[in-house]
């Protein structure tokens, strides 16, 4: 297999432990964890599927095409059984895709889905999904996890989780089929290790560990540059949300606008991700990335022209003269990450608030906060896609129900120049709510050592575990 390495006490390491929950990950119960994803995406398939570098490849779907006016995609499935031997046919895949996607109806994807208007099987090998309007990059959801159907144990194209007697996770091949049918067939079990971030990457720098997956901020001040690990940090290029959601508040200063705009003008974000030293993260003050296909909205950052002591000064300004009946300004509770990663946040965030005249401590019942960090990877580059996340029935942030309403008339909009307006003003509309205060891009990394095969970093943060058991070819 493309894993292999030699431990620190002649022992060889198991091949990858990711970064998670580890009882959230083997319950797979749609919790989101990180882990469980990964887990998903190497047991399951969807009708396409992400490779090594992020691109998209063959799943269930063998081959597809895309009219012209980029509102259908219609897909030609391989051949498939079931473990009794019956083919598995295009009614029943649109019947289990229609499925996975109702699961994700009250979610920020379910509102991403609201751009396909139906879901047809054509043929028996063939189905098409129609779309409302053109998405350039709706082959990125189909080949989410989210979106990946279990077609059964006899799947040639999918790997097996099991556990061994401890309880460790293992991916296998399938039992039961002939090598020729089988691309696992000669591939060793894929052992893991699923733990917390500081846990995860010390097992790893103890040489127990052959790759780290699903590195995050929290877990990025544990892990030592220098000595036998230099060079085995990999960060992935992404693009998404990573920064603060203030709660929607009926009364009160998070109530207000202006109020929530102090907050994230008084945030020094060079000085916020120093502590981590890393080259090359990109600081914003945007919702939305500039420039992306689906809006015309201007690129520049907010309060440009502005330094870090003029916008501390305007927001203490703010601060201080905001008044309510009976109430004196309160102090913020705030849910971050409970390792170092999180700690080192806390500590610039709360001397920036202060700066204006405001307390902040860590919540005691992150349930409760009044900020909350997001920390998302985008694997689809529009704006819609950033939008979405913050819309009144998804998310507990302030919000824009009027700006919702733009997105959603936006998708029914045949013209792009109109539909890509539409979605300029529906991003005003959300961004003067103020109820996502930006930091910059997210931070994943990966550590491998350099022995291992079937890695590459790329700008969606993928990491296909069967990627990792499969020599490449």
């Amino acid at each position: 297999m493309g894993v292999s390495a030699c431990g620190g006490d002649g022992e060889a390491p198991v091949d990858v432990v990711l970064v998670g929950d580890r009882a959230a990950a083997l319950s797979a119960d749609g919790s989101g964890d990180a882990a469980e994803a990964a887990l998903m995406a190497a047991t399951r398939e969807g009708l396409v599927d992400f490779d090594a570098e992020g691109r998209i490849t063959p799943g269930l779907a063998e081959s597809w095409i895309v009219t012209d006016d980029g509102l259908s995609y219609i897909f030609r499935l391989r051949e498939m059984r079931d473990a009794d031997g019956s083919a598995i046919n295009a009614r029943i895949i649109r019947r289990m895709l229609l499925a996975a996607m109702e699961q994700q109806a009250k979610t920020a994807l379910g509102l991403d889905l609201r751009a396909v208007e139906a879901v047809y099987a054509r043929t028996g090998r063939v189905i098409e999904i129609r779309l409302k309007s053109p998405f350039p990059e709706f082959l990125n959801l189909l080949a989410g996890p989210e979106l990946s159907l279990q077609t059964g144990r006899r799947n040639p194209h999918v790997l097996v989780l099991d556990t061994d007697s401890s309880g460790e996770p293992f991916l296998l091949a399938p039992a039961g089929l002939e090598p020729a049918d089988n691309p696992y067939a000669a591939v060793e079990p894929l052992e893991m290790r699923i733990l917390p971030p500081r846990e995860a990457v010390e097992f790893f720098q103890s040489g127990r560990a052959s790759v780290l997956l699903n590195g995050n901020v929290d877990g990025l001040p544990f892990v030592r540059m220098g000595g036998l690990l230099r060079g085995t940090i990999r960060l992935d290029p992404v693009s998404g949300l990573f920064g603060l959601a203030v709660t929607r508040r009926d009364s009160g200063f998070l109530s207000d606008a202006d109020n929530r705009e102090a907050i994230a003008m008084a945030i020094d974000r060079d000085a916020l991700i120093a502590p981590f030293n890393i080259g090359g993260w990109v600081p914003t003050t945007r919702l939305v990335p500039a420039g992306l296909p689906d809006s015309a909205s201007a690129p520049q950052e907010r309060w440009q022209g502005m330094s870090i002591a003029e916008r501390q000064e305007v927001a203490r300004r703010r601060v201080a003269g905001w008044t309510a009946p009976g109430e004196q300004i309160p102090g913020l509770t705030i849910a971050l990450p409970s390792g170092r990663g999180g700690d080192l946040l806390f500590a610039r965030l709360r001397n920036d608030f202060a700066a204006i005249g405001l307390t902040l401590t860590r919540a005691a019942n992150p349930a409760r906060a009044d900020l909350h960090m997001v920390d998302e990877v985008a694997h689809v580059r529009m704006a819609r896609w950033y939008l979405n996340r913050f819309h009144c029935g998804v998310s507990g942030a302030a919000c824009s129900a009027e700006g919702d309403a733009l997105v959603e008339q936006a998708l029914a909009e045949p013209d792009a120049t109109a539909r890509a307006a539409l979605m300029a003003q529906a991003e005003a509309l959300i961004v003067a709510e103020n109820g996502f205060i930006p930091f910059g891009t997210p931070i994943r990394f990966s550590l491998v050592r350099g022995s291992v095969e079937g890695f590459a970093v790329n700008g969606l943060g993928v990491h296909p575990l069967s990627q990792l058991a499969l020599n490449p070819t």
